[in-house]
């Protein structure tokens, strides 16, 4: 396999010491996108070092150190990394989501411009792992922040929760617990906080009163509180007033006007003309909406998942499908939060394109968000659904570097969220093939860049740099050969057979072209 810093500009730091990762880089000259102010800066320079963003200056700024790497993205639109507040991986991590798929999952994720997700609900056996290795950058994958299952004990007896919590008894294990008035929920908060969790998800089968004491211990343990919007028997209004903090599924409103809306949600029970005219009568959501509001609850709509499964589920899907676009943007018009969660794979719909882009176009479609909006669901609006929104989700000087690069402008049309450039992710750069760039200009950072590239490139084949068996450099200049040198060998504990030659016109100018073999 091949790979240089003359034909990719790449990747992040696959767990290396600082040493190898440290620098400062210089976006210059493009227009930065403020999700927050919702506006577009243009002609700016972004100066990241190490993972963070230092400083924001005018493109006219050129007051850099000399080892700063300077990047021209002249016309490019730079965008916070996106966060999917609504996935599901290693919901059965011995078959479906086993660790293979889920990383490969992940990878597209990332390379799709998804620097951070919520996991609502799988294995935190399997999910502490990989948020394990997403934070130290050892996998391609955004940063992970997930849920413990909280519902009442008759949801445990969906077959879902078995796959999840094999081994032991779904509904008695930590990350999957059944609760009533008497539990204890000071000890349930505890221990779902020493399983790594963010959050608690209140699923199903929870009236109001649980719902009110779950979420008192979850914020006095500091776990966030998220819910579907439906968890009967408790109504979405109950579930709002009861503490939660984001709700998801916007389809779900219908149960506050609907009565037997479990049976239609979960047993397929048509519905009558009455209840779908009554469904569509928009002031009995009033006091919802404006509870909402006034809590500051965030709505992840999942616009996405009802919309790609509708045909197959026949008139509730058609009708679920409706609901959620209707009450997104009755939720949107009255100034509730709105939060971008997708509930669903790309690779179900045999696509590697994050679904969050698709659920952007949904928001700005459907809901009448603008485009600047949407951008604003998929960022900071996410970030705080997670609580993070002091680190990342908008970009400013003290946050963490995770960025996409984009060559049009979003702000005019959302689809332009998918014409992506590059990924940021922790101030690296990540794997694209179609990047044309160098990165710097002097030989110790393109030999790194190079190698890191090869480090992704390994990764996509589920190697890494312990099967690397032979690498040939070919370098524009042999006197650059020591500074070569002592960029290459931090990345292997077991140098493999190499060779090295001078050679001219290299592609794009650079100084460097490396190519290496690997076998298991």
């Amino acid at each position: 396999m091949k790979s240089g810093i003359n034909t990719l500009l790449a990747s992040i730091a696959l767990g290396l010491s600082s040493s190898v990762v440290a620098q400062t880089i210089a976006l210059q000259n493009v227009n930065l996108i403020d999700v927050e102010a919702l506006s577009v800066n243009e002609a700016q320079t972004i100066i990241i070092e190490d993972d963070k963003i230092k400083q924001i200056v005018p493109a006219s700024y050129r007051r850099f150190a000399d080892d700063v790497i300077k990047i021209d993205l002249a016309g490019k639109y730079v965008i916070p990394g996106l966060i999917d507040t609504h996935v599901h991986h290693a919901t059965s991590p011995d078959d479906s989501d086993n660790d293979e798929i889920t990383r490969t999952r992940l990878r597209q994720l990332l390379q799709g411009g998804v620097t951070s997700v919520r996991d609502m609900g799988g294995d935190t056996r399997a999910l502490s792992s990989l948020k394990r290795r997403a934070d130290n950058d050892i996998i391609q994958s955004p940063d992970i922040y997930y849920s413990v299952i909280i519902g009442g004990k008759a949801f445990f007896s969906d077959p879902r929760t078995v796959a999840s919590a094999k081994g032991e008894i779904p509904g008695t294990v930590d990350w999957m617990r059944a609760v009533d008035e008497n539990s204890d929920f000071d000890a349930i908060m505890l221990r779902s906080k020493g399983l790594g969790a963010t959050g608690i998800k209140i699923y199903a089968n929870v009236p109001g009163s649980v719902v009110a004491k779950l979420s008192k211990a979850s914020k006095k343990h500091g776990l966030k509180v998220w819910s579907h919007a439906f968890i009967g028997p408790a109504t979405p209004l109950e579930a709002v007033n009861g503490g939660v903090e984001t709700i998801s599924h916007a389809a779900d409103f219908a149960a506050q006007v609907i009565e037997n809306f479990y049976d239609m949600r979960r047993k397929n029970v048509a519905l009558t003309e009455q209840q779908k005219s009554d469904a569509k009568q928009l002031e009995a959501y009033q006091t919802l909406i404006k509870q909402m509001k006034k809590n500051g609850s965030i709505l992840d709509s999942t616009l996405t998942v009802f919309d790609k499964t509708k045909a197959s589920r026949g008139e509730k899907g058609l009708l679920l499908n409706e609901w959620g676009g209707l009450f997104t943007q009755l939720a949107h018009q009255a100034g509730v939060t709105i939060a971008a969660g997708t509930d669903v794979t790309s690779d179900r719909f045999n696509t590697v394109t994050p679904m969050v882009h698709h659920e952007m176009q949904l928001l700005v479609e459907r809901a009448g968000l603008t485009p600047l909006e949407a951008l604003q669901a998929a960022t900071i609006n996410g970030a705080k659904v997670i609580g993070i929104e002091k680190k990342t989700g908008s970009i400013k000087a003290g946050k963490t570097a995770n960025l996409v690069v984009l060559s049009r402008d979003p702000s005019n049309e959302i689809t332009n969220s998918q014409n992506i450039v590059h990924v940021i992710k922790n101030g690296q750069f990540i794997h694209l093939p179609t990047t044309m760039s160098l990165a710097g200009n002097d030989i110790s950072t393109q030999m790194t860049q190079a190698m890191k590239n090869i480090g992704f490139v390994l990764q996509d084949h589920n190697l890494d740099f312990n099967d690397v068996v032979k690498c040939t450099l070919m370098l524009a200049d042999i006197q650059d050969w020591p500074l070569a040198n002592q960029a290459y060998t931090p990345f292997f504990t077991k140098l493999p057979a190499r060779s090295a030659f001078a050679a001219s016109g290299l592609a794009l100018g650079a100084k460097v072209e490396v190519e290496c073999i690997a076998a298991l």
